[in-house]
C-alpha cells in the first residue's frame, strides 16, 4: 500500500474536553450521533477528533475526505470498539457485524448474493404484498383514528423479512402488543448502544440490566433456533427462501456450507437489518411528505395513474414508478437510518494531504453532515426530489451519498428494502388520506438505527373525488407487443454474459433463444469462455453486470484480458451490442465493467450496432432491459427482415413412430460414453460384529472402475459427472400411470422452438425418454400440483389438490407438511389421485431435466491413465412419504452397473480445486472417513506410483474411519501395503468397536497430536473429505486444539492460522452435506 506524504501534516482539531475524562462526560446518553452532527458545524475543515471512553475517534464528513476513507485498499470496516461490537453479542458473525477477515463473512456473502439479485425480488414480491395489505387492513379498521406510524411500519418490515426470508409469521398486525421478539430486539439494541458510550466498569455495575440483556438475547436465539430446527426437520415452509438457501447452499469458493450457529446469526442479522432500517426509511419518508405537500401531490398523482381505484399492484408496476423512488432517495439523504459508518486504516496513512491516521484508528463517517455538505449539495437542507432526476443525478459527488454503506460491506439487502418501501408507500397513498392533526415535531430516537419517536397521523380512506383520473392504463405483465421479424440465416451471433447473481445470464439466454429461433447461428457463452475464443466476424451481443465496478465471477479473466488490451484490429469484422446492468445508487462505480468492455471492443475495431444500454437495478430494471432488446431486434430487422412471426402454440407435440425409426439419444452435449470395467462390493456382512441397536450397519458401497474414451484425460483430485438413469421399476410405474407403453416409439416436436433438455426431433422410445431425460423423484412443486388439478374433472380430486395450491397460509402449511416434508413426487401424486388425466406432453413439460451427480475420483492417472475409479455409497431407506423404499437415483443406478455396461458422464475439475501439491516430497495429512476416502485414495495411489518410479515422496498421515474393520474398512489391504512401503502412516477410528482408542477421526487426530503437529511443522498439506456438517468442523477443531496447545495461543489466533493455511492452499476440503 502506498502511504501518502506527511510533509504538510496538520493536527486534527477537537472540541473542548474534560481533563482526565476526555469527551465522554459531555456526550448525551440519548441521540449521541445527533450531537456529533451538531459539533460538525464548528469544524469547516470537515473532520474532528474526540476521546470517547479512552479511545481516540475521528469523525469525517467532507466528501473528498470521505472518498479517501472509502478507499478499500486503504481502509476497512471497523467492528471493534463500535456499537456493532456489542451487537455481535446477539448477531455473532452475521453479515453486518462479522469482521472482514472472518471466514463466515466471505462464505455468507457469496452464498447469499444471489438471494438479493434483481430477479430474486420477484420471488419475494408476493409475501411483501401480503404483509403490506395487512398494514392497509389494520388502518382501514382504524378509520378516522390516529395510528402510530413508526410502530406500524416496524410491524410491516419485521413481518415482511420474516415471511419472505424465513417462512416465519410474526402476525404483528393481529395483536396490539409488539411481538416479544421485537421488544427483546429493541431493548438489546438500546443496551448495546449504551455499552458503547460507557466504561466497561460501569457496565459491570449494572447487573440487573445485564441480566435483562442476556435474557433478551436468549429469547431471540431460542425463537430463531426453533425456526431452523423445524426447517431442518421438514416442518417449515418453502425452502426457496433465504433460510433454505443458507441451510442447503455451499460456498462456491470454499465448497463449505454455513453451520447452524452462523445461520442463526445471519437470521437475527437480517431480522434486525431487514426491518429496522426500512421502517425508519418509511417513517421519515411519510414525515417528509407531510412537510412537503407539493411532493405529496406528485406522489398521489403517480399512484392514481399507475394504480387506479383498487388495482392490486404487481411487481412490474411498482418498478415503473418514478416519483416514489425519488422520494425514498431524498429521504435517505436527509434521514439516513444508519447515521454513521465505522472505518479504520489498514496502515498508517494521511488523508486530505495533511491529516495523519494511525493503523487501526477509529474513523467515523457522519452521514447527516455528509449528505448535507454544501460542497456537494445545492440547498442541502431542502427536501427536493428533483435532485434524483437522471440529468441531475450524474452531477452528484460520487462519495456524498452513503445511505447503504460502502464497497463490499455495503448493505446486501438494499434492493429488497427499496422494493418493499416502494410497495408499502404506494399502497398507503393509494388507500389513505393522511392528516397530521397533532402538528408533530421531529423527535429522533437513536439505537443502532434512528427513527421518529411518537409519530402519529390520522388516517381515513380516500374518496373518489380526491383521486386524479387518467386514461386507461395497460397493466398487463405479459409481453404482447409485436416483435420485429428477423431472419438471421447464415449469420453467426454470439451472446456472452458476465453475471454473478443470474439476472444478466437470464437476459442473455432470452436473447440467445430469440436469436436461435430467428435463424442465427447462435452461441451462448460466459465472458471468460468468450475470451478464450473471440469471434472474428458476425454479431456479438454482451450482457454484463458490475459489482462495485468490478467484473462478476465468470468474467474476471475477460476483465484481465481487457486490461492487457485486445489485439488492435482483431474485431474489425465484428459488430456488437452491449447491455450493462448496475445500480445508480453507486454513482462512482455505476456501469464500471460494461464501460471497460465497450472501450476494449471499440479499441479492437468492433463496430456498435446500437448504443450501449443500461439497466438500473434501482429503477425499472426489466423495463429498461426489454426496451433495449426491442431496439436491438428492430435494428437487426432492418438488415435481416423476413415475414415471420412467433405465434403462441403448445411447446410440444407428440408424433408416434414405428420401431424402425428409433435411434439412440444423448443425455447431454457435455457427456460422452463411459464403460464399466469392474464393480466390486466394499461392504461385508456385519452379522455378529456388534449390537445393531447402537449403530446400524452401513448400506452397500461400491468400488467401480471405469474406462475412459480415447482422448479423455483426468488429474488426481478431479470429479466424474455421472448422468443417472431412472430405475426400470420407477419408469414402469410412471408409464403405467400415464397409459403409455414402454416400447412406444415417439418423436417430440417443438413448433415454437427454444431451448429444452428433451431430445426434440430425435426418435426415442417412451421408456428411454423417462429413463434418461427426466428427474422422476423430485418433490412436486405447488405449480405442478396446480397443473394436476387442471387435468381432472373429478369434483373430489380437484379440491383435494387445490387445498395445497390455494393462495392461503393454510394451503402453504399443508403443502410444506404433507408434500415437501414427506418428499412426495409428481408420480406419487398421480398414483394417489387416479382421477387426474395427464397427457404425456404435459408431463414432459412439467418435469425437470435429469441432473448430473458429481463423484470424487478415487484413482490417479499415473497408475492407469485410461481408467478412473469411483467409491459410491448407496443411498437407500424407507421413503418419507410412507410408500415403500426410497433409493437414490444415481447411486442405485451406477451401483447396479456390470462390467461392459456403458453410461454417460464427463470429467470435471472441481472448483475450488482439490489436488495434491506439485512437489511429491511435500508431506500430507489426509482425513477421510467412510466414502470420504474417495479422492484421498487417488492421492495415495499417485504417491505410490511416484515412489515406484524412484521419486522421493513425503510421508502421508492418513486418518480413516468406519464402523468396524471387518465390515466397512474401505481399501484396507491397500492401506496396509502403502504403510509397509513407507508411503503412509494409517490411523483408524472405529465407531462400533468398543474399547478402540478412537471412535471418530477427530479422536484419532487428537491421539497422535505430536505426530500431526510435526507434519504441519514440516510443511504438510492437509486434505479433508466427507461429511461437511459434523466431521469437517470437528476435525478443524481438533487441529485448532493442537495449534493452541503447541503455541499457547487463543482461539482467535488459531482461526488466523487456519486462514493462512487456506490462503496458502495447505488446508483444503471436499465436503458434502
Amino acid at each position: 500500500m502506498t502511504t501518502q506524504s506527511k510533509n504538510d501534516s496538520r493536527p486534527i482539531r477537537s472540541p473542548r474536553g474534560v481533563p482526565l475524562f476526555g469527551h465522554t462526560p459531555q456526550i448525551p446518553s440519548t441521540n449521541p450521533v445527533e450531537y456529533f452532527g451538531e459539533l460538525s458545524k464548528q469544524f469547516p475543515e470537515g473532520l474532528y477528533s474526540m476521546e470517547i471512553a479512552g479511545i481516540e475517534q475521528v469523525f469525517v464528513w467532507d466528501p473528498d475526505l470521505v472518498a479517501e476513507v472509502c478507499d478499500e485498499t486503504r481502509f476497512f470496516k471497523q467492528i471493534d470498539k463500535t456499537p456493532l461490537a456489542h451487537v455481535r453479542d446477539f448477531t455473532g458473525a452475521g453479515l453486518f457485524t462479522a469482521h472482514q477477515h472472518e471466514e463466515e463473512w466471505g462464505m455468507a456473502h457469496r452464498v447469499l448474493l444471489p438471494a438479493f439479485s434483481q430477479r430474486a425480488m420477484k420471488g419475494y414480491y408476493g409475501q411483501m404484498l401480503e404483509i403490506a395489505q395487512n398494514l392497509v387492513g389494520k388502518w382501514e379498521r382504524r378509520e378516522g383514528q390516529s395510528v402510530n406510524i413508526t410502530d406500524d411500519y416496524t410491524r410491516l418490515t419485521l413481518d415482511t423479512i420474516a415471511l419472505s426470508g424465513f417462512g416465519y409469521r410474526f402476525d404483528s398486525f393481529a395483536k396490539e402488543d409488539l411481538h416479544p421478539f421485537l421488544n427483546a430486539l429493541l431493548e438489546a439494541l438500546v443496551e448495546s448502544l449504551r455499552r458503547t458510550q460507557e466504561l466497561p466498569m460501569m457496565t459491570k455495575l449494572r447487573k440487573a440490566d445485564d441480566t435483562k440483556y442476556r435474557a433478551n438475547i436468549q429469547l431471540m436465539r431460542d425463537l430463531v433456533e426453533s425456526v431452523i430446527k423445524e426447517r431442518r426437520e421438514g416442518k417449515g415452509t418453502a425452502e426457496d427462501d433465504l433460510l433454505g438457501l443458507m441451510l442447503e447452499a455451499t460456498d462456491p469458493e470454499t465448497g463449505k456450507g454455513l453451520d447452524d450457529d452462523n445461520v442463526r446469526d445471519q437470521v437475527v442479522t437480517f431480522l434486525i437489518a431487514g426491518h429496522e432500517t426500512t421502517s425508519g426509511l418509511l417513517s421519515f419518508a411519510t414525515y417528509s411528505l407531510m412537510r412537503n405537500p407539493h411532493v405529496l401531490a406528485q406522489a398521489y398523482a403517480e399512484v392514481d395513474r399507475l394504480l387506479p381505484g383498487d388495482t392490486v399492484p404487481d411487481y412490474d408496476t411498482i418498478m415503473q414508478m418514478d416519483v416514489i423512488p425519488r422520494i425514498l432517495e431524498e429521504t435517505l439523504r436527509l434521514w439516513a437510518p444508519i447515521p454513521m459508518i465505522g472505518k479504520s486504516p489498514l496502515e498508517d496513512t494521511v488523508i486530505g494531504g495533511c491529516y495523519e491516521l494511525r493503523k487501526g484508528a477509529r474513523v467515523n463517517i457522519l452521514e447527516g453532515p455528509l449528505h448535507t455538505h454544501p460542497n456537494a449539495w445545492d440547498r442541502p437542507e431542502e427536501f427536493d426530489i428533483n435532485r434524483w432526476l437522471p440529468e441531475n443525478r450524474v452531477n452528484h459527488h460520487p462519495h456524498a451519498y452513503k445511505p447503504f454503506g460502502n464497497g463490499v460491506r455495503a448493505c446486501i439487502g438494499r434492493q429488497f428494502a427499496l422494493t418493499e418501501a416502494r410497495l408499502a408507500l404506494a399502497l398507503v397513498l393509494q388507500k389513505f388520506k393522511l392528516a397530521d392533526t397533532n402538528d408533530y415535531k421531529m423527535d429522533v430516537k437513536e439505537a443502532l438505527t434512528r427513527k421518529p419517536a411518537g409519530f402519529e397521523l390520522k388516517v381515513r380512506s380516500r374518496q373518489e373525488h380526491e383521486r386524479t383520473v387518467f386514461g386507461a392504463v395497460d397493466l398487463q405483465t405479459g409481453d404482447t407487443r409485436a416483435q420485429a421479424a428477423v431472419s438471421g440465416v447464415g449469420v453467426n451471433l454470439t451472446v456472452a454474459y458476465g453475471s454473478s447473481l443470474g439476472s444478466c445470464e437470464d437476459l442473455a439466454r432470452t436473447i440467445a433463444d430469440r436469436s436461435e429461433r430467428s435463424g442465427f447461428g447462435t452461441t451462448l457463452v460466459g465472458l471468460d469462455k468468450l475470451g478464450d475464443n473471440l469471434p472474428t466476424e458476425g454479431l456479438l451481443v454482451v450482457v454484463a453486470s458490475s459489482y462495485n465496478g468490478k467484473a462478476p465471477d465468470n468474467a474476471q479473466r475477460f476483465d484481465d484480458l481487457l486490461a492487457s488490451g485486445l489485439p488492435e484490429g482483431s474485431l474489425s469484422n465484428v459488430r456488437f451490442a452491449l447491455l450493462g446492468a448496475g445500480n445508480t445508487q453507486w454513482v462512482a462505480t455505476y456501469q464500471g465493467f460494461p464501460k471497460r468492455i465497450e472501450g476494449g471492443l471499440l479499441a479492437a475495431g468492433a463496430t456498435p450496432v446500437i448504443e450501449r444500454g443500461a439497466a438500473d437495478a434501482a429503477g425499472d430494471f426489466d423495463g429498461m432491459a426489454t426496451r433495449w432488446m426491442e431496439s436491438l431486434w428492430a435494428t437487426l430487422a432492418e438488415e435481416y427482415a423476413a415475414d415471420t412471426s412467433e405465434a403462441s402454440s403448445p411447446r410440444f407435440q407428440v408424433q408416434l413412430l414405428t420401431e424402425a425409426d428409433v435411434r439412440p439419444a444423448i443425455v447431454s452435449e457435455q457427456a460422452y460414453p463411459l464403460t464399466v470395467v469392474a464393480n466390486e462390493e466394499l461392504v461385508a456382512d456385519a452379522t455378529g460384529l456388534w449390537d445393531f441397536s447402537l449403530e446400524p450397519p452401513r448400506p452397500s458401497a461400491k468400488s467401480i472402475t471405469i474406462g475412459l474414451p480415447e482422448g479423455v484425460t483426468y488429474e488426481t483430485g478431479n470429479h466424474l459427472a455421472v448422468f443417472a438413469k431412472n430405475e426400470p421399476a420407477l419408469v414402469n410405474r410412471a408409464l403405467a400411470r400415464l397409459g403409455v407403453d414402454r416400447d412406444q416409439a415417439l418423436r417430440l416436436e417443438q413448433p415454437a422452438g427454444g431451448r429444452t433438455h428433451l431430445p426434440v426431433g430425435t426418435p426415442v422410445t417412451a421408456g428411454l425418454l423417462l429413463t434418461e431425460f427426466l428427474e422422476l423423484q423430485d418433490v412436486a412443486t405447488r405449480s405442478q400440483m396446480q397443473t394436476l388439478a387442471e387435468h381432472t374433472e373429478c369434483p373430489w380430486t380437484r379440491p383435494q389438490l387445490q387445498a395445497y395450491t390455494a393462495d392461503t397460509a393454510e394451503a402453504e402449511e399443508r403443502y410444506q407438511t404433507e408434500i415437501l416434508g414427506k418428499r412426495v413426487s409428481v408420480l406419487g401424486l398421480l398414483e394417489r389421485f387416479r382421477a387426474v388425466e395427464l397427457p404425456l406432453a404435459v408431463f414432459l413439460d412439467m418435469m425437470g431435466p435429469i441432473r448430473p451427480r458429481f463423484y470424487s475420483i478415487s484413482s490417479a492417472p499415473l497408475a492407469n491413465p485410461r481408467h478412473v475409479r469411483l467409491t459410491v455409497g448407496l443411498l437407500e431407506g424407507p421413503a418419507l412419504s410412507g410408500d415403500g423404499q426410497y433409493r437414490g437415483t444415481c447411486s442405485s443406478y451406477i451401483g447396479g452397473l456390470e462390467p461392459g455396461d456403458v453410461f454417460y458422464g464427463y470429467v470435471r475439475v472441481p472448483s475450488p480445486t482439490f489436488a495434491p501439491p506439485a512437489d511429491p516430497a511435500t508431506p500430507l495429512i489426509l482425513i477421510g472417513p467412510g466414502t470420504g476416502i474417495a479422492p484421498l485414495r487417488g492421492f495415495l495411489e499417485e504417491r505410490a506410483s511416484q515412489h515406484e518410479k524412484g521419486t522421493e515422496v513425503g510421508l502421508s498421515q492418513v486418518f480413516v474411519g468406519c464402523r468396524h474393520p471387518e465390515h466397512d474398512y474401505f481399501y484396507r489391504q491397500e492401506m496396509q501395503d502403502w504403510e509397509q512401503a513407507g508411503i503412509a502412516q494409517v490411523h483408524t477410528a472405529y465407531s462400533a468397536v468398543t474399547g478402540h482408542p478412537a471412535r471418530f477421526v477427530q479422536n484419532a487426530i487428537a491421539n497422535v497430536a505430536d505426530t500431526v503437529w510435526q507434519a504441519i511443522e514440516d510443511g504438510a498439506y492437509i486434505y479433508v473429505c466427507g461429511d461437511g456438517r459434523r466431521m469437517a468442523p470437528a476435525v478443524r477443531e481438533a487441529l485448532a486444539a493442537i495449534y493452541r496447545e503447541r503455541t499457547g495461543s487463543d482461539n482467535e489466533a488459531a482461526q488466523q492460522w487456519f486462514a493462512q493455511l487456506e490462503a496458502d492452499e495447505r488446508y483444503q476440503q471436499d465436503v458434502f452435506a
